[in-house]
């Protein structure tokens, strides 16, 4: 399977896109607190009419039948969820997906008002879609408050849409810095870059033999939005304003992507293979010996340390992102969630697997073996976890969602992301200059804002 996170974080088909924007607006509405207030308890009221936090574990849904549709391309995910079934009397039908194939196939549900799929994956840049699209029922008044209060911040923000909860946190996420100490040694350095002025030079010096200095997920996907925004925020740039106006051709964003295609067509310092890789990709290429440097999420352990797998075992480390000027470091929020289908006929079995998948058991084993950090704040004191921990790098990682932020989490992100990863990909491509890429990008999202305002 894909380690958790090297998937690519690609936006949905824009047909389904352009279908839910129709109905739901790209932008949400802006309500006064007390119509959002009933409009709160309207939805929390049917959805707890359906769900009951305190009934949880009373043996009520033994023998019922939940369909589950998440990422799991191997399996792996599904294998640990037997103990659910062990543990409640569950049955589970297990959809594993890839996570390209993920949303559509949410969206297809919803649009057809299927009850065949109960529980979902969520990712970060959805929720805005999933409430006011009615794809995801309403948890605001079913799962208690401190309940929520025992997860990572970046996991709670990526539940959470206007106020509104739409899952519960499923791991803490952001991309990372890995480097091959002895490539880095060999090359005279020993420590990786602290800066992109620094990456970019000792990518230079790392080229050779067959080496890149990098290689990226910079297929036509979400994933090379990710990088992208990435290194707009380490050169200053905000693709949102404090008052939520889009800026994607900011002077910035416009250094970001110069810099990304100098790195591919000025240095020759990418493997140019990264125009058509996923971040597994990537991985793959890292474990093989073939790149110095990747940018990456976290889970590449302990596959990397893997020796059926990799042949970089022992020689790899991972830290900080680079940082620019003044900014130590940025890495964009890839946090997910773990909901119910509003159009689910289980809800309350259904909530079972919610409670579940948020709890040490399943957390910790999803640590150890898929290398997934939780998103269970307690855990990253605890014994258990720090023994699993045999690479040392909990703290590493940790240290990096510090310095997260969040993309755009609105009903219109979907199409503006697909907008987006089109126009810098053709200036990877030298179809455009970083410039003319991110000026049409800019226009054709407006326009895209316009039309789901009539």
């Amino acid at each position: 399977m894909l380690n958790k996170h090297s998937w690519p974080k690609w936006a949905a088909p824009v047909l389904l896109s352009a279908a839910l924007l129709s109905a739901c607006g790209v932008t949400p509405a802006a309500k006064s607190d007390a119509s959002q207030d009933a409009s709160s308890s309207a939805s929390a009221g049917g959805a707890q009419a359906e769900m009951d936090w305190s009934k949880l574990g009373d043996g009520s849904q033994k023998g019922k039948k939940i369909t589950v549709l998440m990422v799991d391309t191997d399996g792996r995910v599904a294998e640990m969820a037997k103990k659910f079934t062990e543990e409640t009397g569950i049955e589970v039908n297990f959809m594993g997906v890839d996570y390209n194939s993920l949303f559509g196939k949410i969206t297809t549900a919803s649009l057809s008002s299927s009850s065949d799929i109960d529980i979902i994956e969520m990712d970060t840049i959805w929720g805005g879609q999933f409430y006011e699209g009615k794809i995801a029922a309403d948890l605001t008044n079913v799962m208690p408050k401190e309940t929520l209060a025992n997860y990572t911040q970046s996991s709670v923000d990526s539940v959470i849409y206007n106020g509104h909860v739409l899952a519960i946190p499923y791991y803490s996420s952001s991309k990372h810095l890995y480097w091959n100490k002895k490539l880095l040694a060999d090359a005279g350095y020993d420590a990786p870059p602290k800066t992109w002025d620094e990456f970019r030079e000792m990518s230079k010096k790392l080229t050779k033999n067959g080496v890149y200095g990098s290689a990226w997920s910079w297929k036509q996907a979400e994933s090379l939005n990710i990088d992208f925004d990435t290194i707009v925020a380490a050169f200053g740039g905000k693709l949102l304003d404090d008052q939520g106006k889009l800026h994607v051709n900011s002077k910035e964003a416009v250094q970001a992507l110069t810099y990304m295609t100098d790195l591919l067509h000025v240095d020759k310092t990418v493997d140019p293979s990264s125009l058509q890789w996923t971040e597994d990709d990537v991985k793959n290429a890292f474990a093989a010996g073939k790149i110095a440097m990747m940018i990456n999420w976290e889970g590449m352990y302990p596959d990397l340390n893997n020796a059926e797998m990799s042949q970089v075992v022992g020689q790899t480390d991972v830290g900080l992102i680079p940082g620019q000027g003044d900014i130590k470091s940025t890495a964009v929020s890839g946090s997910e969630g773990i909901g119910i289908m509003q159009s689910s006929k289980n809800k309350q079995a259904a909530l079972e697997f919610v409670k579940w998948i948020g709890e040490k058991g399943f957390q910790l084993d999803n640590f150890k073996e898929m290398g997934i950090y939780p998103s269970l704040k307690s855990l990253y004191e605890d014994p258990d976890m720090i023994a699993a921990d045999t690479t040392e790098t909990l703290g590493k990682i940790v240290e990096q969602f510090q310095y997260g932020s969040n993309r755009p989490n609105a009903p219109g992100y979907v199409e503006w992301a697909d907008i987006q990863s089109n126009e810098i990909y053709s200036a990877l491509v030298k179809n455009k200059t970083p410039q003319q890429a991110l000026d049409d990008a800019a226009t054709k999202i407006d326009q895209a804002i316009q039309r789901a305002a009539k």
